[in-house]
């Protein structure tokens, strides 16, 4: 009985371990740290080969920017896991590339409107921020 309760125990402290936070990263309370010293920034970028692309990420810093280039028909975004999200984190997705090309966001931890379609001029801007559980697009711009 009593391994069984210890190995709960563990299996309980390794989920909430592994677990999204729904609390930003900055301190909230009076005291704590809410000067941005604590925030990180990453810079990715990609280009889109032949055929259907997927870039498979785990974001980890208050803003990511992934930079996609050269979409010519198709690239997707996938977020792995969320373990190391916070609220209140960013991503802005900059692609380019030629008119009919798309990036589309696979998996269940993205709420997005869908797939960007680039036109003409072949430019996408695409923001989305963590709840706490799902990444969630807060606009886009499309040309």
């Amino acid at each position: 009985m009593k391994k069984t309760i210890l190995a709960l125990a563990l299996l309980a402290v390794v989920f909430f371990v592994n677990a999204q936070s729904a609390a930003p990263r900055f301190g909230t309370a009076k005291n704590q740290d809410n000067t941005a010293r604590v925030l990180t920034y990453a810079y990715i970028t990609g280009t889109d080969g032949t055929g259907a692309d997927t870039l498979k990420t785990v974001p980890s810093n208050f803003y990511t920017y992934y930079r996609i280039s050269n979409v010519s028909d198709s690239t997707g975004i996938s977020i792995t896991n969320t373990s190391q999200s916070y609220a209140g984190d960013n991503i802005t997705v900059i692609a380019s590339g030629n008119s009919g090309g798309f990036v589309k966001f696979i998996g269940s931890n993205w709420l997005s409107t869908g797939k960007a379609t680039l036109s003409t001029n072949g430019r996408a801007v695409i923001n989305f921020v963590f709840d706490g559980t799902k990444w969630v697009e807060a606009c886009r711009d499309v040309q």
